[in-house]
């Protein structure tokens, strides 16, 4: 199986394309700037590019089973007031192509990083973190995870909407708790790497087809 990950330069998705390498995977990786690619291995083809140009995602999809997507819409710091640095629709305008060119290249599945508070659960999230979702810069971000779960429940792709908790850089793996609905109620926190394994974990699985879980740690 061929996996086309996007996103892969950011914090994330620098240890999706770690653990996928590390599962045996062969992979594609659509990159700005392949100088920011730290992987050299014989299992990853880099391309240079951007998916919110089809051309250039059409490119990198070539032959791939599946898209893994860790698409975010960055900002200057973590401050929740602090400057966007990626296009306020980079997220939705990416999937539209991603939908469309899936269509035309026959590929089935993709598994995408949303977020938790987006959709039904933002009755589930604190109240700080509502408001900040409300007033801050994190606004445009969270609508732009809705709106791509909007796009993919609309689609013909067999789509996993994987909704983490506040996100953490520690290395250390633990035990998930998958939520639905608030239930189990999720911790507050999880690693990026958790995240990582995760998704790659569930590539062969059709258990969270056409769903989104809320995962967190135990």
């Amino acid at each position: 199986m061929k996996i086309l990950i996007i996103g892969a330069t950011g914090r994330t998705g620098r240890l999706i394309v770690e653990e996928a390498l590390k599962q045996g995977y062969d992979l594609n990786v659509l990159v700005r700037d392949k100088n920011k690619m730290p992987f050299n291995s014989k299992s990853i083809k880099i391309y240079q590019g951007t998916p919110a140009r089809r051309a250039d995602l059409a490119a990198a999809m070539q032959g791939c089973d599946l898209i893994i997507s860790a698409l975010s819409i960055a900002r200057a710091s973590d401050a929740p007031w602090s400057k966007l640095i990626t296009p306020e629709y980079f997220i939705s305008e990416s999937m539209k192509n991603v939908i469309a060119e899936a269509g035309q290249q026959n590929l089935k599945r993709l598994i995408t990083i949303s977020a938790w508070g987006v959709g039904e659960t933002k009755k589930e999230i604190p109240f700080w973190l509502r408001w900040l979702i409300n007033y801050t810069n994190l606004r445009p971000v969270y609508a732009e995870h809705e709106s791509q779960e909007k796009l993919l429940a609309a689609s013909n792709l067999r789509w996993t909407a994987v909704r983490p908790v506040a996100l953490n850089d520690s290395k250390k793996i633990k035990t998930l708790k998958m939520s639905f609905n608030n239930f189990p109620k999720p911790s507050l926190y999880i690693s990026r790497q958790s995240v990582a394994k995760f998704m790659v974990d569930i590539v062969k699985s059709d258990k969270y087809d056409m769903k989104s879980p809320t995962i967190s740690e135990n």
